[in-house]
């Protein structure tokens, strides 16, 4: 399932754009229904096995607006995870990858 998690959706925007922490606006092409996708990998420099964390989570119209004109800032977006559910797919240094749904607040570790 998740080896096909890009398929269904449409990229609307990138908020961040960097190669160890991303925030991107996809839209599902069955319901129109907005996601944002934010991505953190933790470098560690020792092995090359690092850390890897996606949270996928679903965002109002006025949220996915405020993301792209900059007045929802991505550090923000854990806090709206209190009032709804995520999908995380959290792959660990060392360990084995995980796909779980989680609601309540969350860390967003790469925004400034």
């Amino acid at each position: 399932m998740w080896g096909r998690q890009r398929e269904g959706f449409e990229h609307e925007a990138e908020v961040v754009d960097g190669s160890r922490f991303a925030v991107n606006l996809r839209r599902c092409l069955g319901c129109s229904q907005r996601f944002v996708w934010i991505f953190t990998e933790v470098v560690d420099w020792m092995g090359g096995d690092d850390a890897q964390y996606v949270t996928i989570m679903p965002v109002t119209a006025e949220e996915a607006t405020g993301l792209r004109s900059g007045t929802l800032r991505p550090h923000a977006l854990g806090a709206l995870g209190r009032d709804r559910r995520h999908l995380n797919h959290d792959w660990p240094t060392g360990g084995p990858a995980r796909l779980h749904w989680r609601s309540g607040r969350f860390l967003v570790a790469g925004a400034r």
